[in-house]
C-alpha cells in the first residue's frame, strides 16, 4: 500500500500516473498542498494585452512551467530564455552515469522536443533584469518585457571559489573547453555532466590502483563538501558509498582510507538523516570531518582546509560551492546565500512580488531535487492565474522535496524524504524510511525517468 498523501491534488496524480503504467514513482513528486495565500499581490493585469511571462531556465522547472502555464492561462504570452539545446532530464540521471549503472547518452534529449506549441523560445541567456521596468535584455542586445518573471535557472556550480581550480559552470552544461583540473585523474565531482560520465572510469581505475597495493599501503581518498545548501546532496553521497561497494567487491577496502570533510558539519538539512548517514560513515570506516576545502595544489596531490590543516590525496571527490548566478545578485535579487530571495510558502520574492522561482534557483530550506519542483510550479502557477482572475490565491508549497541516495549494498536504494514537521516519510507504507530497499533501485532506476520526461516535464504530473 503506497504511503498516503492527504489531498485530492495528488491522488489525482496517482491515479493518472497508474494509466501511465507508473504507480509509485508519483509519491516522490508529491506532497500535501498547503492553505495559507499569497500576500501582497500586484494589481490584476490589463486584459486588453496577453499576460506576459519569462521564465529563464529551459530545463526541468523550466519546461514543467512552461506547460502548466500554457495550459492555465486564458491569454498566456510565454518566454523561455535557455541557450541550451540539449540536456540531461534530471539530477539524479548524474548519480545514475557517474556510479556506472548508465551511459551518458541516456540521458541526453533535444530541448526542442519538450517546449511546448505556442510557448516562445530564446536560445540566449539573459544577462540584465531590470526590475523597475519589467524587462530583460539577452546576450544578443534584444529586451522583453514581462507582467510576470519565474527564474527556474538551476543551479551555478562555483569550482574557481576554492583556489587552485577555475570553472563556473552549469550542471547540464556541454563544456566546450573544460578546466585544466577537469582531465586530472585524480579529481572528480559528479555534479556536471562530464564529471559525471568520467567518474565511473575513475572509480574503476582507482580500485585498480588498489589491488596493486601491498597490504601495508593504502590509498588517501577524499570526498569535500562545502555545505549542505547546494542541490542533491545525496548525489555526493551515492558516489561515495558506490566507490566503497566496489573497494569491497575487489577485496581491497582496507587498501583505501577514506575522509569525508562537510565544512557546515552536516550531511542532511535533516537531524534523522543527518544523524543516519554520519552512522554509515562510521560502520563503513569512514572518517568525518567538520572542515571547509580551502585550496588544492594539484602538481603535488595536496589540499588545506580552513584550520590550517594539510592533507595529501590519491583521489578527491569535489562537491563545489553553489549559487544561482551573478546576473541575479547583481540584479538585486538573491539572499545572503546566492539564491533567489523568496518566501519560503508561496515562492514569491520578497521585495518583487511579480518575481517567482522555482526549482535549484528558489532560496528555501527544501531539498534541492527535481522531487520538489512538481508542487513548486503548481504553486506558483495557481497564484498566476488566481491573480490574472481577479482572485486570491489560496495554494502555497509545503517544502516538500525528495533526494536519492544510492547505498553500499548493490542495487539498492535510500530516498530521502521528510515532511514539513521534519518528520521521514516511507514511499511505501510498510518500508522503514530510514533504510535502502531493493524495490527503490528499480523504481529510481526503470520508472523515474519516464514519469519525469513524459509526465512532470509535460505538465501533467
Amino acid at each position: 500500500m503506497m504511503k498516503k498523501h492527504t489531498d485530492i491534488h495528488n491522488l489525482n496524480r496517482r491515479d493518472a500516473l497508474k494509466l501511465a503504467g507508473i504507480g509509485s514513482a508519483a509519491v516522490l513528486f508529491g506532497s500535501e498542498e498547503a492553505e495559507a495565500s499569497v500576500g501582497s499581490l500586484q494589481k490584476k493585469p490589463s486584459k486588453t494585452k496577453p499576460l506576459r511571462i519569462v521564465i529563464i531556465g529551459g530545463g526541468m522547472a523550466g519546461t514543467t512551467l512552461a506547460y502548466r502555464l500554457r495550459r492555465a492561462i486564458t491569454w498566456p504570452e510565454i518566454t523561455v530564455f535557455e541557450p541550451l539545446r540539449t540536456s540531461a532530464w534530471y539530477q539524479p540521471g548524474l548519480t545514475m552515469v557517474g556510479t556506472g549503472i548508465w551511459c551518458e547518452q541516456q540521458l541526453e534529449y533535444k530541448r526542442k522536443a519538450f517546449i511546448p506549441e505556442g510557448v516562445r523560445w530564446i536560445e540566449s541567456a539573459v544577462v540584465s533584469i531590470d526590475t523597475d521596468l519589467n524587462r530583460v535584455k539577452d546576450e544578443n542586445g534584444n529586451e522583453t518585457e514581462y507582467d510576470y518573471l519565474i527564474i527556474a535557472s538551476g543551479a551555478v556550480l562555483d569550482y574557481a571559489a576554492i583556489e587552485g581550480l577555475e570553472g563556473e559552470i552549469a550542471s547540464l552544461e556541454m563544456l566546450e573547453k573544460k578546466a585544466s583540473w577537469m582531465d586530472d585523474p585524480a579529481i572528480g565531482s559528479i555534479y556536471y555532466f562530464h564529471g559525471a560520465a568520467q567518474l565511473h572510469e575513475r572509480f574503476t581505475a582507482l580500485v585498480q590502483k588498489a589491488v596493486g597495493l601491498s597490504d601495508d599501503e593504502k590509498l588517501s581518498i577524499l570526498f569535500t563538501q562545502e555545505n549542505i545548501h547546494i542541490k542533491s546532496p545525496g548525489a555526493a553521497l551515492s558516489a561515495l558509498f558506490t566507490l566503497i561497494r566496489k573497494l569491497k567487491d575487489a577485496g581491497v577496502r582496507h587498501k583505501a582510507e577514506i575522509t569525508l570533510n562537510a565544512g557546515d558539519g552536516r550531511l542532511s538539512a535533516n537531524d534523522t538523516y543527518d544523524s543516519l548517514y554520519k552512522k554509515i560513515l562510521k560502520r563503513e570506516g569512514v572518517f568525518f570531518e567538520s572542515e571547509r576545502l580551502m585550496n588544492v595544489d594539484t602538481a603535488i596531490k595536496a589540499v588545506n582546509f580552513t584550520n590550517q590543516k594539510s592533507m595529501g590525496y590519491d583521489f578527491l571527490h569535489i562537491t563545489p560551492s553553489m549559487h544561482t548566478g551573478r546576473l541575479f545578485t547583481q540584479s538585486g535579487l538573491t539572499d545572503k546565500d546566492g539564491w533567489i530571495d523568496v518566501e519560503e510558502r508561496t515562492l514569491q520574492h520578497r521585495h518583487f512580488k511579480n518575481i517567482f522561482a522555482v526549482g535549484d534557483a528558489a532560496g528555501t530550506s527544501a531539498l534541492k531535487t527535481g522531487a520538489a519542483i512538481v508542487d513548486q510550479v503548481k504553486t506558483v502557477v495557481d497564484t498566476i492565474r488566481a491573480i490574472d482572475e481577479g482572485k486570491k490565491p489560496d495554494v502555497t508549497y509545503d517544502g516538500y522535496g525528495c533526494d536519492t541516495v544510492l547505498c553500499v549494498k548493490k542495487k539498492s536504494v535510500l530516498f530521502e524524504a521528510y515532511d514539513k514537521k521534519k518528520k521521514p516519510l516511507a514511499l511505501v507504507e510498510f518500508m522503514n524510511p530510514l533504510e535502502c530497499h531493493d524495490i527503490y533501485w528499480y523504481l529510481n532506476s526503470r520508472m523515474l525517468k519516464p514519469y519525469v520526461m513524459y509526465g512532470v516535464m509535460k505538465g501533467w504530473a
